[in-house]
């Protein structure tokens, strides 16, 4: 009796496995996807708040004596690509706003067209000093906005049974940040 009740449940770990394996793994496998996504959408929040705070700290009035603090469309490029650690350079497009002109912004897209070591494709206002003199542009107690946008591609196919794998094409992130210029 006892080997006709064994033989009776021969494959049900198969069974039960693909009834709550299948959806278990693409759960576990969203789930990794959604903590990639935050990460990112964090990481290109915070690299905006500090390209925006090194502007911020940066204005006409910053300069002391032969001191002279005046920042740099690449520099502040490079701000940005560094905090942004684990985004991708040729992905990243950064926007820098003065408040007050927005007819004047300046986008780096991608970011490594205002960087120092790029090639033939470097953007002709790297090497402006940003805010620009214009209109007070750069003047204490006037508004810069920073802002960075990238686009991702899901590291990972999305199966369901039944159906062709799907992929997500791609995900948009932006960052803002809108700072006080202090000096």
């Amino acid at each position: 009796m006892r080997n006709r009740n064994r033989s009776r449940e021969r494959g049900n770990q198969t069974l039960e496995f693909t009834i709550i394996g299948i959806p278990l793994i693409f759960l576990i496998f969203s789930i990794a996807n959604m903590c990639l996504s935050m990460l990112t959408m964090h990481t290109l929040q915070e690299a905006v708040e500090q390209g925006a705070r090194y502007v911020a700290t940066r204005g006409s009035d910053c300069s002391s004596g032969t001191n002279t603090c005046t920042v740099t469309v690449q520099q502040i490029a490079g701000v940005v690509t560094a905090m942004a650690s684990g985004i991708s350079a040729s992905n990243l497009k950064v926007t820098l706003t003065p408040a007050a002109d927005t007819a004047n912004a300046i986008t780096c897209n991608p970011v490594t067209t205002c960087l120092s070591s790029c090639s033939a494709s470097c953007n002709s206002s790297r090497t402006i000093t940003w805010p620009t003199s214009t209109n007070s542009d750069n003047s204490p107690g006037k508004d810069i906005i920073v802002s960075a946008d990238v686009s991702l591609t899901a590291p990972m196919f999305m199966y369901w049974p039944g159906s062709a794998p799907q992929r997500i094409s791609s995900t948009s992130f932006h960052a803002y940040s809108r700072q006080r210029l202090m000096f």
